[in-house]
């Protein structure tokens, strides 16, 4: 966020992309429990992407003046009642590329959202932003197991991650994996330790200050639990 904010153009174009590939679908999210349709949450995601790529609105978010979800919440609201995205409706994406925004997955996406009415649209945006750094978390740890040639012991595994209740899984796993019981509790185990590290290292890198890690990392925590 801060290099989008300040530096060569093509430096700040690689920063702004960065953003609309983390945020793109907390924002989707977000319209659409709004009350809008598919259409209309998928043009504003666009436009509201294509309003930071051709403005400095971006350099008005720094880090003493709160977080950047925060700044981009505020935004979001603005945005959704100004005159500028009626006036460019007919220009889907306002000129610019957006890289990496997957509109075409959106609402499956919304469609597989657990339906709880009970959170309103500021929560459901924390709880997109947090299954979003999840997800990457757990693609990443993905790849560094397929590439050590243990795939299959990660999609063994990987289904058990986020629940605590082992009860039966590691004797039921054993014959499927090669390994007994007791090495299959110890894999899980340190599966959840390198999520763990991989999660720190996303949330790190949506943060100015190392010392606010642990703070994102109970927010995220609370986020998912909601």
């Amino acid at each position: 966020m801060l290099n989008a904010g300040a530096g060569a153009d093509e430096e700040v174009r690689r920063a702004l992309e960065t953003l609309c590939r983390q945020y793109w679908y907390p924002i989707y999210y977000f319209v659409r429990r709004q009350g809008r349709t598919h259409h209309e949450a998928e043009d504003f995601t666009q436009q509201f992407f294509a309003h930071l790529l051709s403005t400095n609105a971006v350099e008005t978010a720094r880090p003493e003046r709160g977080r950047f979800r925060t700044f981009l919440l505020s935004a979001l609201r603005n945005s959704l009642t100004d005159e500028w995205r009626r006036s460019q409706t007919a220009k889907r994406g306002g000129g610019h590329a957006i890289a990496s925004i997957e509109l075409a997955r959106a609402e499956q996406r919304f469609a597989e959202e657990p339906a709880d009415q009970s959170l309103t649209p500021d929560q459901a945006f924390e709880r997109a932003w947090a299954a979003e750094l999840l997800g990457r978390a757990m693609a990443r740890l993905r790849e560094e197991y397929e590439s050590s040639g243990r795939g299959a012991l990660f999609a063994a595994l990987a289904p058990r991650l986020l629940n605590s209740g082992e009860a039966g899984f590691a004797g039921q796993s054993s014959d499927q994996l090669g390994l007994n019981a007791h090495a299959v509790s110890m894999a899980l185990n340190r599966l959840r330790r390198r999520l763990g590290l991989r999660l720190r290292e996303e949330v790190s890198a949506t943060v100015a200050d190392g010392t606010d890690i642990d703070v994102e990392l109970r927010l995220l925590i609370a986020a998912l639990g909601a």
